[in-house]
């Protein structure tokens, strides 16, 4: 009743100051139930003194997560220590408060435990940095409720989708149950196109300003490989694949654009070559830029292409009917096999793409 009387001033400036002084020695109270009314009166208070907020935030949990979570009287100082010494409830609290500042957020994204990290990615009033979700996406992406709330904001960049996806990635290679259903090293192969299908997707959604920083991500993971460009080649992204080859030939971006959109032969294999990439490879690639560019024009450019998964099928085949009696290179063979398989993958996912729209209608 005293700490609800000064709560609501109620009291004159002599019982108030009174008033400070008991609650002071409330604090040191015993029981946790005095403490835990004292909070649970004085959490939304701006007249509680700030040392008291800082005692109660420092007291069990069910005192702690109550001004953590609510008290107005707490700098941003405050909380980013509290985030560094509470315990997982208290981080909780921190995370769900109605106005959760850029820098306090990274602080839960640098120590915060996983639920804690999960309340603040549900927080609308929550502002989290690009740098931020890297650093939950390093520390928290092997854990399921984080990768599917992360999965669903607009606002996470599309290096971090990539690195969430390899998350994903590992843990059903390691899945015992997927591994004793069609064995260990199927199970690798299966995972590794399955990541690598999810990264084409998430480049067909990938802003233009986002794509450098994209690519420097599968640059560094080692993920650059002949059949994953070929693949977003197929697909249509040639925005992306031009900036691959600015990152793996170390040309500017101006003079590998130029040569993507012209498609010289020997310039497009030196291309190739600088890049690091197989000799075999660089035929099918400047071939699948042409037909995608043919394919595109023919139905009015990219705005006019209804449905990209049916188009990248259909270059896909004109691909392999192209270089089915082509064994002229070495390495080709190897080329070969990956682009009939990456044909049957595209058809496949095509024709499902058709059965759910079918569905849905």
């Amino acid at each position: 009743m005293l700490a609800r009387a000064f709560a609501e001033d109620r009291l004159s400036q002599t019982d108030a100051a009174n008033a400070v002084a008991i609650l002071g020695f409330v604090l040191d109270d015993s029981s946790p139930k005095v403490r835990q009314a004292l909070a649970e009166a004085l959490a939304d208070s701006r007249r509680l003194p700030r040392a008291f907020a800082l005692a109660l935030a420092g007291d069990i949990d069910a005192i702690a997560c109550l001004i953590a979570a609510r008290s107005p009287v707490l700098f941003e100082s405050d909380m980013i220590d509290l985030v560094a010494t509470g315990t997982p409830c208290v981080q909780a609290a921190i995370a769900g408060r109605l106005v959760v500042s850029m820098k306090l957020a990274a602080a839960l994204a640098e120590v915060g435990d996983a639920g804690a990290v999960r309340v603040l990615l549900c927080n609308e009033g929550a502002t989290i940095a690009s740098i931020s979700h890297r650093r939950i996406a390093e520390r928290h992406g092997a854990d399921a409720s984080v990768r599917s709330v992360m999965f669903d904001r607009a606002d996470v960049p599309a290096d971090v989708r990539q690195t969430l996806i390899l998350h994903l990635g590992r843990v059903l290679a390691a899945s015992p149950f997927v591994g004793g259903a069609i064995g260990p090293q199927r199970t690798q192969r299966v995972v590794f196109d399955a990541c690598e299908r999810a990264t084409a997707l998430v480049a067909r959604e990938t802003p233009a300003h986002e794509l450098p920083a994209l690519v420097e991500h599968l640059r560094a993971s080692g993920q650059l490989s002949t059949a994953f460009l070929i693949r977003i080649v197929c697909a249509g992204h040639v925005d992306l694949f031009a900036a691959a080859m600015v990152a793996l030939s170390g040309r500017s971006e101006r003079r590998v654009r130029a040569i993507v959109v012209d498609g010289r032969e020997t310039a497009f294999h030196a291309l190739v070559r600088a890049a690091g990439l197989p000799d075999a490879a660089a035929p099918l690639l400047r071939t699948a830029v042409q037909v995608w560019k043919e394919t595109a024009a023919r139905a009015g450019g990219e705005s006019g292409l209804r449905d990209i998964d049916d188009v990248a099928a259909t270059v896909m085949g004109r691909l392999v009917l192209a270089f089915r009696e082509r064994q002229d290179g070495a390495g080709f063979e190897a080329v070969s096999a990956l682009l009939n398989r990456l044909s049957v993958e595209t058809l496949l996912g095509s024709t499902r793409e058709s059965a759910r729209r079918m569905a849905a209608a």
